[in-house]
C-alpha cells in the first residue's frame, strides 16, 4: 500500500514538473518574440540581452539533441561579444565546441574565442594560443588569413600597427629597398 502510495506521488511530482516547464515550441516562439522585440526596440535594455542569452542557453540544455540548439548557443555566444560580455562568449563558446563538435560554425566558434579573448578580455597569452589552434585546426579556413593578422599585431597599439601598415606600403611600392 506505501508502495503504491509513494508510485502515485511520484507520478504526480513527475506530471507537476513536465506540465509546468515550457514545450519546445513555447521556449522557441518565446526566443523568438525575444528577438524581435530587441530589433525593434528603441534602445538595447542589458537585462533584455541576459534574458536572450539565457533564453538561448536554456533551450539548447533542455533540448540539447535539437537542431536549434547549437544555433541557438552560437546566437547566444555572439550576443555576449557584442555586448562585451567576454569570460560568458568564451564559455559559451567552448560548451558548443565540445558539446556540438559537427556543428557547422565550429570553426567561427575557435576564432570568437581567440577575438573574445584578445578584444574583450585583454588577455594576449589566451589569444594567441587560441588563434594558433584555431589556425593548426583549419589552416584553410576564409578566417585563416583574419587570424594570421591578429596574431601579427596581438599586443601592439595602435600607433604600432599604423607604423607596420606604413612599413608593408612602402615595402609593396619597391620603397623599401
Amino acid at each position: 500500500m506505501k508502495k503504491n502510495i509513494l508510485s502515485g506521488f511520484a507520478i504526480v511530482l513527475l506530471l507537476v514538473i513536465f506540465s509546468c516547464s515550457p514545450s519546445r515550441n513555447e521556449m522557441s516562439d518565446k526566443i523568438s518574440k525575444m528577438e524581435l522585440d530587441m530589433k525593434n526596440g528603441p534602445k538595447v535594455d542589458t537585462n533584455a540581452v541576459s534574458q536572450l542569452i539565457s533564453a538561448y542557453q536554456n533551450f539548447a540544455s533542455k533540448y540539447p539533441s535539437d537542431s536549434a540548439a547549437p544555433e541557438n548557443l552560437y546566437k547566444a555566444a555572439s550576443l555576449a561579444v557584442g555586448f562585451n560580455r567576454g569570460v560568458q562568449a568564451v564559455e559559451i563558446y567552448a560548451n558548443l565546441i565540445n558539446s556540438y563538435p559537427q556543428y557547422e560554425k565550429i570553426p567561427e566558434c575557435y576564432f570568437m574565442q581567440a577575438f573574445a579573448y584578445e578584444n574583450i578580455i585583454g588577455n594576449i597569452v589566451k589569444a594567441n594560443e587560441c588563434y594558433n589552434l584555431f589556425l593548426a585546426k583549419y589552416p584553410n579556413h576564409e578566417l585563416a588569413d583574419d587570424a594570421q593578422a591578429a596574431i601579427k599585431f596581438l599586443g601592439k597599439t595602435p600607433e604600432e600597427m599604423v607604423h607596420e601598415f606604413e612599413k608593408m606600403n612602402v615595402d609593396s611600392l619597391g620603397g623599401g629597398k
